[in-house]
């Protein structure tokens, strides 16, 4: 049973609107003989129908077409927008007009009624007809709300979603245009989040992304925006901003927010975030310029430590122009030539001669100078050409190791050349046909070669890893662990890896003597690679202590400033090889 029929027999307010006698007493005697009670209100006018509907409960109306001060598809229109209202509306005219009818039920009446149709029996069942569409249209109503509202929703948060906060940003940039004010956006981007899901799962990472929703819906304060734009990424629109020290403010309470830990089940997690901010003005002028100014904040925040907030200012503006630029000019560096590989020589402790070299990187720019690996070859793998730049070294290298052997009678392990992969070249399944297409080129034996590897790009997929390194040192070329100690430190790794030599990185080296809890691990490192016939070598070795220490310990090579910082071709075979 629906709701109509359940209320059939419970007493409904009519209120006729009509300015002639007689229509309102035919209306009044054709309702008197309902089974159902009516109580019957009328109006002459459209001004005093305005003032009965606001002033009763009224469930239908029956409105004329023609009123002394308004028409009636003008007075439908401006009941529905005084007052929202579920009354059922009937237009009744004294003429049969399609179009008339039509227009009426366009404006919002339920059914149209011919004055001269106007009986007991045809009254009420128009009156119920348009009751029953008038529910019917509710319930529609309510469906396209509930649909409405999960369109413009994240469904695990319940915060508004990206969509709708772009309307929402467009919206507020248009309006400050005309009000003076101004407004801020806040970039948020949770820290190390990606753990969460790959080692709880997502399930918990969904708990703790609503607990993160929850104490960010906190800190916001009354005509400000929160939305969840997907994954981890949240951000704030905050309006009315006058000063930068405001949007300072907000962010210190985000991070606030989020210090205490957030439980979810028996865990504790403790989150941070790195956020970024814009406002609208100079360097922001439009909403998508505002969100890509928060985000390269949002990106230096992470550079800066994590747990940090940063603003784009002109200075970062600057950095990212320059940038871009320096992106554009990588794209065809290599073309160019203006790639350069320098080397660093590796000391044998015992003979003091040079053993090794390792191969690094330089971008001899034409208008910057020489760029250090660090400036760009986070670009580089951002742009895709670090397999290639990473090619590009290894076949130079090897070339260079052959000339050198080839003009200074060098035997075969006399000198090695070290090369460091990336972890995109690790994962590439051509790298034992690219490493062997380099030898073989160049003619060089792959015992003089080692490529050097660091934890932090083995750490994913070492099992899809581990055969094509097994397949390289089958072919006679060694495998160094660069780094050991800075990351994971796995003893597994050591194990499941085909080492030949073992890379004590430089971060220990320089803290040598600062504290003895630190120096004994380093001591401990070195004797345990010692233990498993590891071949040691010790990077950034700086001063004679520090040399000392190393050559005390047992390291097999020494590389670092103390010797030689790294240096060209030219003036590596004039330092080391030319005597």
């Amino acid at each position: 049973m629906n709701n109509v029929a359940a209320n059939q027999e419970l007493p409904i307010t009519l209120l006729i609107i009509d300015d002639d006698l007689v229509d309102r007493k035919s209306i009044r005697r054709a309702l008197m003989s309902s089974h159902r009670p009516i109580i019957i209100i009328e109006a002459k006018t459209g001004e005093e129908g305005i003032a009965q509907f606001e002033n009763n409960i009224v469930d239908v109306l029956l409105i004329d077409y023609r009123l002394p001060d308004i028409d009636g598809l003008a007075l439908i229109k401006v009941l529905l927008a005084r007052k929202k209202t579920d009354a059922t509306i009937i237009m009744v005219s004294q003429h049969e007009d399609e179009i008339l009818s039509l227009n009426a039920l366009n404006v919002g009446a339920h059914d149209f009624l011919l004055k001269t149709e106007v009986n007991s029996e045809r009254l009420m069942r128009t009156i119920r007809q348009a009751q029953h569409r008038q529910f019917l249209e509710g319930v529609v109503r309510e469906k396209n709300n509930a649909l409405e509202w999960l369109a413009n929703r994240d469904s695990l948060t319940q915060l508004i979603n990206r969509y709708t906060f772009e309307k929402t940003l467009k919206d507020a940039c248009t309006r400050v245009l005309f009000t003076g004010d101004n407004i801020a956006l806040l970039f948020i981007d949770l820290d190390n989040f990606k753990k969460v899901n790959d080692t709880l799962g997502h399930f918990t990472g969904d708990k703790l992304l609503q607990n993160v929703a929850t104490r960010l819906a906190s800190v916001i304060k009354d005509g400000d925006c929160l939305a969840r734009l997907g994954g981890d990424e949240f951000v704030i629109l905050a309006n009315n901003i006058d000063s930068e020290q405001q949007t300072f403010a907000i962010a210190t309470q985000v991070i606030d927010a989020l210090t205490p830990p957030l439980q979810v089940g028996n865990t504790a997690f403790s989150i941070t975030a790195s956020i970024g901010i814009s406002m609208l003005g100079e360097f922001a002028s439009s909403p998508e310029a505002m969100m890509k100014c928060a985000d390269i904040a949002m990106y230096k925040a992470k550079q800066n430590g994590r747990n940090h907030f940063c603003l784009y200012t002109d200075i970062l503006h600057q950095e990212t122009q320059s940038n871009a630029i320096l992106e554009e000019e990588m794209s065809y560096a290599l073309q160019l030539e203006q790639f350069v590989v320098y080397y660093q020589p590796q000391i044998c402790t015992k003979t003091k001669k040079v053993k090794g070299v390792e191969a690094l990187i330089r971008w001899d720019h034409p208008t910057r100078g020489v760029l250090a690996p660090g400036v760009f070859l986070d670009m580089a793998e951002e742009l895709n050409l670090i397999s290639e730049i990473g090619q590009w070294v290894l076949q130079t290298a090897c070339n260079q190791l052959k000339q050198w052997q080839l003009q200074y009678n060098l035997l075969d392990e006399e000198l090695t050349i070290s090369v460091n992969l990336s972890a995109l070249q690790l994962q590439d399944v051509r790298l034992l046909s690219l490493v062997s297409h380099a030898l073989e080129s160049s003619q060089l034996s792959p015992c003089c070669l080692e490529l050097e590897i660091t934890e932090s790009s083995i750490i994913h997929s070492p099992e899809n890893i581990v055969e094509r390194l097994h397949e390289l040192t089958r072919k006679n070329v060694k495998l160094a662990l660069d780094d050991f100690g800075t990351g994971y430190s796995s003893i597994k790794h050591l194990h499941l890896f085909p080492i030949h030599s073992l890379k004590v990185d430089k971060s220990f080296i320089a803290a040598y003597k600062q504290k003895k809890s630190q120096d004994k691990v380093l001591e401990a490192m070195i004797n345990f690679a010692k233990y498993l016939g590891l071949c040691v070598i010790a990077e950034g070795v700086e001063t004679a202590e520090q040399l000392d220490f190393c050559q005390s310990q047992g390291c097999d090579l020494i590389q670092g400033y103390y010797y030689s910082k790294p240096i060209c071709a030219a003036d590596f075979e004039a330092k080391y090889l030319a005597i």
